[in-house]
């Protein structure tokens, strides 16, 4: 009775002796009982082999789904850099152009010498801005139209003066509104950063205006800009969202000394 039940011990603490998590007492015990039983032997032989084969097929799974991660994670990986470059690529096509317009409008707002002229539409009032400039000295008119009430802005700067007045078809008044020189409009920025900042938040196609190259700016589709793709400078911008629209033009080197007209104010009063 006594082998029975030393064998019932030592098979319970068997699967602990494989794992070698039993103490040295301990395995001094199992290893005399196994030196003189021939069926715990047996029975540890058997468990050891179905431990090797377990462990196998352990390092068969372990082995596959480590190679499976490893095939996802490259395809992640791939896309990620795919999506990386495509985004670098579209972002990089749009800087480009952006700092090209950029540089075409920094170029083009040294002239001296230049005429525009822009017309607003928003809300059933239209507003439109002339200017003459040359050499300095500016002058111009910012003409209102809505349903029974019209008015013009009549300015004028040189390096000495400033004048602007205000005509309503009921009054004439001589009033002090500061430089209200109109100069030519560009969308781009002014910095690297602006401009990168811009193509990243925009999207940017090249269209045709009236037959001429342009480039359309789109914010969250309530704003679309055109720009001129000879000059940089604004041709159209319409504003969804407000209801309004904004043409520009520009002509330049065009201006001469009789375009531009110091006014009358002799028959203006003082705004008081």
């Amino acid at each position: 009775m006594k082998e029975k039940k030393d064998c019932k011990i030592v098979q319970d603490l068997l699967p602990n002796y494989i794992e070698n998590l039993t103490s040295d007492e301990t395995n001094q015990y199992i290893n005399k009982h196994l030196n003189e039983c021939e069926e715990c032997k047996e029975i540890l032989e058997n468990m050891q082999k179905d431990l090797k084969v377990n462990d196998s097929k352990k390092d068969d799974r372990e082995v596959k789904y480590i190679k499976k991660f490893n095939r996802k994670f490259k395809l992640l990986r791939n896309i990620l850099l795919i999506i990386i470059i495509v985004f670098l690529i579209i972002i990089g096509r749009k800087l480009f152009i952006i700092t090209r317009l950029s540089n075409k409008a920094n170029d083009t707002l040294k002239q001296s010498n230049y005429y525009t002229r822009t017309e607003t539409y928003s809300n059933g009032q239209t507003t439109i801005l002339e200017s003459y400039n040359k050499d300095g000295i500016t002058s111009g008119t910012m003409s209102f139209y809505s349903e029974g009430n019209n008015k013009k802005i009549i300015f004028y700067k040189s390096k000495t003066e400033i004048i602007s007045l205000l005509d309503n078809g009921e009054s004439k008044t001589l009033m002090n509104m500061g430089d209200i020189t109109i100069n030519p409009v560009y969308f781009t920025g002014e910095s690297i950063l602006e401009n990168l900042r811009i193509a990243i938040t925009t999207s940017i196609d090249k269209v045709k205006i009236n037959g001429k190259d342009c480039y359309i700016i789109k914010e969250n589709d309530n704003t679309e800009k055109f720009i001129d793709a000879d000059t940089g400078l604004a041709i159209k911008m319409i504003d969804n969202k407000n209801n309004t629209t904004v043409d520009y033009k520009y002509k330049f080197g065009t201006v001469k000394n009789t375009d531009i007209v110091k006014p009358d104010t002799t028959e203006y009063t003082t705004n008081e």
